[in-house]
């Protein structure tokens, strides 16, 4: 009897690690052969304190001060670290009498997949000998969420002017409450929901917030298995992205949506979506006063589908009209610019759908070339001269 289940036992195990092999096997075929945009195992020993973490009471995910992320996958391999205000960007002092600029996005703008030196902010910082503070963030991070860090944080850093890098493709769907539920639900982050009066500022699962010591202890040591195996195999980076995906469609149909792919942030948000955003760039606009404030869109290769097909994409008349209630306040779109070659691959990343260095040289000439630093130097101007007065 015992000899019968010692052989059982011992069978069971072989199935096991051969099932975990071929499943290693296939992941790595799938994402170094093929096209699946899943992270690849870096070989590092991990840190225990991850890059991107739900530990802002205010906006959520942010970095983590002094992190380093070193991000690996089929077409890149780039290193992210944070200075001592969690930000990806060199470190910045709060007080400056130079001229800067605060900038605000998702992971286009914080430059997923790139070195610094290769992200737009950067090269215009270089461009124009303006300092270019990024706060873009690629946790998972939309328009409330950058509307709350600039009331709450980035507005303390002394600047003149505000670029904000939107993108449609998932700026409106992330910010909905009920694609959130879905794709977000186990995530801490901040939503707003529609009232008689306006809009109430709400929280999802906010037993995630945080790194207090307690939770740190409790969870330090799944969060480092966690970050081995992502470290050192294929297959769990695969099921991790295969879970998201799923999240991601199954917040898309609950929305009443197409599915992720086929849609367009220039074409594909409903009215509640677009009334919130006009709400949170209202409190962003209210919260930099007289500053210049430009809006950069960015678009996707579905963009490109939908303008060549004659879609309607009233995203640009809807911002127009938006911004036409603002003084001080202008929009770029890029989605001219970069939907002119054939082969999209030379501006989007094969393997995740990310700019390229070349989009972002592309971009930074655009912006550079706007009338937004003609308003800026204006601004900076009359700060200079009311502090002399002081």
């Amino acid at each position: 009897m015992l000899n019968k289940a010692k052989a059982a036992f011992k069978n069971l195990l072989l199935t096991v690690v051969s099932l975990l092999v071929t499943l290693e096997i296939f992941s790595a075929i799938a994402t170094r052969f093929f096209d699946l945009p899943a992270n690849l195992p870096n070989y590092k020993i991990p840190a225990f304190k991850p890059f991107w973490s739900d530990i802002n009471p205010i906006w959520g995910v942010w970095h983590e001060p002094h992190s380093r992320y070193d991000h690996v996958r089929k077409c890149y391999s780039a290193v992210y670290t944070a200075n001592s205000h969690g930000m990806r960007d060199k470190e910045r002092d709060i007080d400056s009498r130079e001229k800067r600029i605060v900038v605000l996005g998702d992971s286009f703008t914080e430059g997923f997949g790139l070195k610094n030196k290769q992200r737009w902010t950067n090269m215009l910082e270089e461009t124009t000998g303006i300092a270019h503070m990024n706060f873009g963030n690629a946790g998972i991070f939309g328009p409330t969420q950058y509307m709350l860090l600039y009331k709450n944080f980035a507005k303390k850093f002394k600047h003149d002017g505000i670029i904000i890098g939107l993108f449609p493709g998932n700026d409106f769907l992330e910010d909905s409450p009920k694609f959130g539920r879905s794709a977000f639900g186990h995530r801490y982050r901040p939503y707003l929901a529609e009232t008689s009066s306006g809009y109430n500022l709400y929280y999802f699962n906010e037993s995630e917030l945080g790194d207090a010591p307690e939770r740190q202890k409790r969870k330090s040591f799944s969060r480092g298995t966690r970050q081995v195996f992502r470290n050192f195999t294929h297959s769990v980076n695969v099921i991790e992205y295969i879970v998201g995906l799923v999240r991601h469609w199954s917040g898309a149909k609950i929305h009443g949506r197409k599915f992720i792919f086929n849609y367009s942030g220039y074409a594909d948000y409903n009215d509640s979506d677009w009334k919130r955003f006009s709400y949170i760039f209202g409190e962003l606009r209210k919260s930099a006063g007289k500053r210049p404030i430009l809006i950069v869109l960015i678009p996707r290769p579905g963009d490109f589908l939908y303008m060549r097909q004659g879609k309607t994409l009233k995203l640009q008349r809807d911002l127009n009209e938006l911004i036409s209630q603002y003084s001080n306040t202008s929009m770029i779109d890029l989605l001219p610019i970069l939907s002119k070659p054939e082969d999209w691959t030379r501006y989007y990343q094969i393997c995740d759908g990310h700019w390229t260095p070349l989009a972002n040289r592309l971009a930074a000439n655009k912006i550079a070339a706007s009338k937004f630093y003609q308003a800026l130097h204006a601004f900076y101007l009359n700060r200079v001269k009311v502090t002399q007065n002081k």
